[in-house]
């Protein structure tokens, strides 16, 4: 089929150093996907806050995509509303 599975062809130790590089992108995969899903589903609390600072911001009032399996796109979808929204996604995570 012409696929070839590169990290398996890895060594050991090379297979090691690339999940301890790409560790860090997974946890803000991970963090973004759990904004999305808690402004969502935060009908009294986050979603009203979430449209208040996009107002705020002056900024076009979306609903973050959301990374779903089975859209094969939907990470970068995610990852572009992001950068474009970085100011609102900041202001909402800053504690």
């Amino acid at each position: 089929d012409g696929w070839t599975d590169e990290v398996g062809n890895m060594m050991e130790e090379e297979q090691e150093e690339l999940e301890e590089n790409i560790r860090p992108i997974r946890f803000v995969l991970v963090k973004l996907r759990k904004l999305a899903f808690k402004i969502v589903h935060s009908l009294t609390f986050l979603l009203p806050e979430w449209k208040q600072k996009l107002t705020d911001l002056k900024l076009a009032v979306r609903i973050m995509p959301r990374d779903v399996l089975t859209r094969w796109n939907s990470t970068f979808d995610m990852l572009e509303f992001v950068i474009k929204y970085r100011q609102a996604v900041d202001a909402m995570t800053d504690t």
